[in-house]
C-alpha cells in the first residue's frame, strides 16, 4: 500500500492533483491511498511521523510549513511542491527540503505533475525485492530487474524473466500477481509485465518490447490498448 498525501486550500488545485494521481495509477495492480488536507492538523502530523515512505504533494501558497515539518523527521519520502504562482524562493530549492520538483499551475501543469508522479513511483519501487524459494534456494530479485513473468504450459511453474537471466518459481500466475506491488500489469492469463521496463509496444504485431531487448507477445487486445495509452 502506497500513501500519497495532497495538501492544499485551493479546491481546484486539489481536484487536479487527485485526477492526475488516479489517471497514472488506476489501471495498475497497485494498492494506494490518497490523503487530502486543507492545512496542517494532528492527523497529518501522525501520517508524517509514521514509518512509511510516502509521496507528498504540497501547495506552498498556504502550506509551506507542512513541507518543513515533513523534513524534520522524514528524509526518505518524496516531496513535490505546487503553486499557483510563477516564482519560487531559492530557499525552497536547497537541501533543507530536498524536493523532487516545483510545479507551477500553468498550461503544462497536468503533464508535468503526471511525469513527477511516474518518476516518484519509479523511485519508490526501486528498493522493493521479490523473494521466493526454488529447489530449497532463497532468491531475492529487485523489482526493477524483472521484465515479465510467464506461466509455463501444463505445469504449475512460472518463469521470471529479468534483465540478465531467467528464474523459475513454483506458483500460479494469479498468486504471484496478488503478491506483487508496483507497476506490474497482468496482460493475459499467463503473463505479468513490469511496466517500468517497457520500451515500446508494437500493437500491429502484438509485441511488447523491453528496454534490454526482450519481447513478449502474451498480451490481450484489452491490455494492449491500456499499455499503449500509458506509453
Amino acid at each position: 500500500m502506497f500513501d500519497i498525501v495532497v495538501c492544499s486550500m485551493n479546491n481546484d488545485l486539489m481536484d487536479k492533483n487527485i485526477k492526475v494521481i488516479n489517471s497514472v495509477l488506476m489501471n495498475f495492480e497497485l494498492d494506494y491511498h490518497i490523503f487530502t488536507f486543507n492545512g496542517c492538523c494532528q492527523k497529518l502530523i501522525d501520517i508524517i511521523n509514521d514509518y512509511k515512505k510516502k509521496i507528498y504533494i504540497i501547495d506552498i501558497d498556504d502550506n509551506l510549513d507542512v513541507a518543513f515539518k515533513i523534513r524534520e523527521n522524514d528524509f526518505k519520502s518524496i516531496i513535490i511542491l505546487i503553486s499557483s504562482h510563477n516564482f519560487i524562493d531559492n530557499e525552497l530549492l536547497n537541501e533543507r527540503l530536498m524536493i523532487l520538483d516545483y510545479v507551477r499551475n500553468s498550461k503544462i501543469f497536468l503533464d508535468r505533475l503526471k511525469q513527477d508522479i511516474c518518476l516518484s513511483m519509479k523511485i519508490m519501487l526501486k528498493d522493493n525485492i521479490f523473494t521466493f524459494m526454488y529447489n530449497h534456494v532463497l532468491y531475492r530479485i529487485p523489482y526493477g530487474d524483472i521484465n515479465y513473468i510467464e506461466k509455463e504450459l501444463q505445469i504449475k511453474r512460472c518463469i521470471i524473466h529479468t534483465i540478465e537471466k531467467d528464474y523459475y518459481i513454483v506458483n500460479s500466475i494469479n498468486n504471484i500477481n496478488d503478491n506483487l506491488v508496483g507497476m506490474f500489469i497482468k496482460t493475459s492469463q499467463s503473463c505479468i509485465i513490469n511496466f517500468m521496463n517497457v520500451r515500446n509496444v508494437d500493437c500491429a504485431n502484438n509485441l511488447v518490447y523491453f528496454k534490454n531487448g526482450d519481447t513478449t507477445s502474451l498480451i490481450t487486445n484489452k491490455m494492449k490498448k491500456i499499455i499503449k495509452e500509458y506509453m
